[in-house]
């Protein structure tokens, strides 16, 4: 039996990565929850989102025939906020970084592989598309913080790199953009209609099951 039902009809690559986080990183997120991060910002459901953004991302690059390893960004996607210990600033990128690199090491990605994937996490090269996905879906999914429906003029749009004059990919579309924006936005209302306390599984079902009537394409 499948471990996740819904997640059949999403890209290969999202259901690994989905998967993982299911069965062995979700609790580092979950700890955040109990220790400093009752609102999940930087837990279960924000990286749960980030993934989902990453494989909208992913369909829309694929479609237009951009070449992007998309499993590196989703290992970043996942490690990314492991080791924070605090929300607001991220003084904790080096050590995200080390954490996914030794996690791939251990599960026998070769070096080349597990550094290309883990300092995504660091966000220092501006011209790798894979990076790209991570700033975005970082950046799309500050909407948590503004889902009042009267704050969400307060989202600087213009910081999204995705299908936008500064998207590394050369790819411009605005409608795309706009979509994937309110995608953003549909995903956390949605998020809020469920509580911290959520099991992990029943998590995912239910924001897997929401993305895949919502996403625009």
């Amino acid at each position: 039996m499948e471990l996740f039902a819904p997640i059949m009809t999403v890209s290969s690559q999202f259901k690994s990565a989905i998967t993982l986080f299911a069965t062995k990183i979700h609790s580092v997120y979950k700890a955040h929850e109990v220790n400093f991060d009752m609102e999940s910002f930087h837990g279960r459901f924000h990286i749960i989102r980030c993934l989902l953004l990453a494989d909208c991302i992913y369909r829309f690059y694929e479609r237009n025939s951009i070449a992007i390893a998309i499993e590196k960004s989703f290992y970043a996607i996942l490690f990314h906020d492991a080791m924070r210990e605090d929300n607001g600033t991220d003084l904790w990128e080096k050590e995200s970084a080390a954490l996914c690199y030794t996690y791939l090491i251990n599960n026998g990605f070769d070096a080349e592989f597990a550094t290309s994937a883990s300092t995504i996490i660091l966000k220092a090269n501006t011209n790798c598309l894979e990076e790209q996905v991570l700033y975005d879906v970082d950046v799309l999914d500050y909407h948590r913080f503004f889902f009042l429906p009267e704050e969400r003029h307060r989202f600087k749009d213009y910081r999204l790199k995705f299908a936008g004059p500064n998207d590394c990919s050369g790819c411009f579309d605005t409608n795309s953009r706009t979509q994937l924006i309110q995608l953003a936005q549909d995903l956390v209302i949605f998020s809020e209609s469920l509580v911290v306390e959520t099991d992990t599984n029943e998590l995912i079902q239910q924001l897997v099951r929401y993305y895949l009537n919502v996403k625009p394409w």
